[in-house]
């Protein structure tokens, strides 16, 4: 569940996932408002995808799928923004169970599928057993059921290694589900032997499932595992044990959500029809779908509606029957309808978000690049060099020679034209990788062996191509030349200490006179005039 990403989550406060744990649904969503809001308003990328990921989770719970779908499509932008795959993965997984409950299995399917595939390459045996559960219930739900049951039992198998009670009762309630299709299944084919022994593993799984969340205090999975278990022991005839788990049910602590109420309701009333107490299972159908009616969710509708059909015609009331039968079937084509309208809202928020992902690509690229030239800028250089702590490689600090006198004798649009021609030229060299870092101020980062060895004599070459350029095209008597100061590094200096050393060289080689590349220490202050090179001690 994605309470196995506690390591990365905001550490303040950090109680959300608990209450989920705990069943507490309406609580955490609450939290996961407040905690978003405030890490909105703090401007933390990685609490607000957290807080909206707990907010889709506790929608997804208590019945709220669009919202839900909603948050957790802005949720899993965040993560990619924050680089954060563990929360792309557990939200991917999210996003296929609220898919599941809007009814669009194939969309639900490939967001399962995306989960999988990352918390695979990432070796998170947590978040993979999370992608793992909601891939089995695609399965499922796609008619694989028998496939189902060995994806599933690896996410029971993992949560067991971790002593993970909250999600094991959740993978073990999932379980009891997919041998409950797998079973409807075989009935459907005529193998009632078979079907009934999968019924039967159905109905032990789910028992385990109600120990695992009593154990942990999970109410949620609590609630749901009774309320499944109570429907397969009434579909075998043993009416008595339905009976029972519908009364532990009730025992429960703590508000159940709508969602919950209606399943245990009309649960209740198939139980009680069979039972033969006909008023009383008449009277919860009503409730079930008074309620459904009221949260305006079109599938409780369908199932009361349904049920309270079958309550009429057993009662032998067939002129109500016949009404609710009426009633099941316009239900039956609004969500059909809805359905379609569903898919074609998924996709359109799917593209609104892969056009925002799109911009803050751009945005981000046009943070890193320079405005002028194009090449990465100072922030860019900064990140790249930082990444080369500990390791060889050459950088090289360059300045345009007497560039105030260029935009001074020919304008500042000549000066402009130079920096974007250098830009150029410099992008040019094989092996070297170059930022402007502000004003007349370029650097080259040279990595690999064979370009740190050719470091001199790149620069060398920079240096004579630049001069060589027929700079007259941008105006007449334009010379152009770089000074150069260049540092080559082996690993022991770090990254900084080396790019000090390189302006340092920079330096000398403008005090020599400028056009020239100074690649060391006994170089520079040989290249020094007199009076600089007695004030360093030489």
């Amino acid at each position: 569940m994605p309470s196995e990403l506690a390591p990365r989550r905001r550490k303040a406060p950090a109680n959300g996932w608990q209450l989920i744990a705990q069943g507490q649904i309406d609580r955490a969503f609450r939290q996961g408002k407040r905690n978003f809001a405030a890490a909105q308003a703090a401007g933390e990328v990685t609490g607000m995808a957290t807080g909206l990921m707990q907010v889709a989770w506790c929608c997804a719970l208590l019945g709220h799928p669009e919202q839900g779908l909603e948050c957790a499509l802005a949720a899993k932008r965040l993560w990619r923004r924050a680089g954060n795959e563990a929360g792309v993965a557990s939200t991917a997984a999210i996003e296929a169970f609220l898919l599941f409950e809007l009814g669009l299995s194939d969309e639900g399917s490939e967001a399962a599928e995306q989960a999988v595939t990352i918390a695979a390459r990432l070796a998170d045996f947590s978040v993979l057993a999370f992608a793992s559960c909601m891939r089995a219930i695609a399965l499922a739900l796609c008619g694989h059921a028998e496939l189902s049951i060995p994806v599933i039992r690896e996410s029971i198998r993992i949560a067991e290694q971790n002593g993970d009670k909250a999600s094991l009762c959740f993978y073990q309630l999932n379980m009891g589900f997919c041998l409950g299709r797998l079973a409807a299944g075989e009935e459907a084919a005529g193998k009632d032997g078979h079907a009934r022994d999968l019924l039967g593993r159905a109905i032990e799984v789910s028992e385990d499932a109600i120990a695992s969340a009593t154990e942990s205090g999970n109410n949620w999975c609590l609630r749901v595992a009774l309320g499944n278990v109570a429907e397969m022991y009434a579909h075998c005839g043993d009416l008595e044990r339905a009976q029972k788990r519908l009364e532990t049910w009730q025992e429960v602590p703590g508000r159940p959500g709508v969602s919950l109420k209606i399943h245990y309701l009309y649960t209740h009333s198939m139980v009680l029809m069979q039972l033969g107490q006909l008023p009383d299972a008449a009277k919860a159908a009503s409730e079930a779908l008074r309620l459904a009616n009221r949260s305006a969710q079109t599938d409780h509708q369908l199932n009361a509606a349904g049920k309270l059909a079958e309550v009429h015609e057993a009662m032998k009331d067939f002129r109500s029957a016949l009404a609710m039968h009426k009633r099941f079937h316009k239900l039956y084509v609004k969500q059909a309808g809805e359905t379609t309208q569903r898919r074609a809202k998924v996709a359109e928020i799917r593209l609104e978000t892969d056009r925002l992902r799109a911009r803050a690509d751009e945005l981000a690229n046009q943070a890193m690049r320079d405005g002028l030239t194009g090449i990465a800028n100072r922030r860019a250089f900064d990140a790249e060099l930082a990444q080369l702590d500990g390791q060889v490689f050459a950088v090289a600090m360059l300045d345009l020679d007497h560039f105030k006198a260029i935009n001074d004798r020919f304008s500042h649009m000549v000066g402009d034209e130079v920096l974007r021609r250098l830009a150029r030229g410099l992008t040019a060299h094989s092996g070297a990788w170059a930022a402007r870092l502000g004003g007349e101020e370029f650097a080259l980062l040279l990595t690999g062996e064979e370009a740190v060895r050719g470091a001199e004599r790149l620069c060398e070459r920079v240096r004579a191509g630049v001069e060589g350029l027929q700079w007259t095209e941008l105006a007449p008597d334009l010379k152009v030349t770089v000074s150069i100061g260049l540092a080559i590094g082996d690993g022991g200096k770090a990254a900084a200490d080396l790019m000090a050393v390189a302006d340092r060289r920079l330096y000398a080689a403008k005090a020599a006179g400028r056009n020239r590349v100074v690649a060391n220490d006994e170089a520079a202050v040989m290249e020094l005039p007199r009076s600089a090179r007695s004030r360093r001690g030489a």
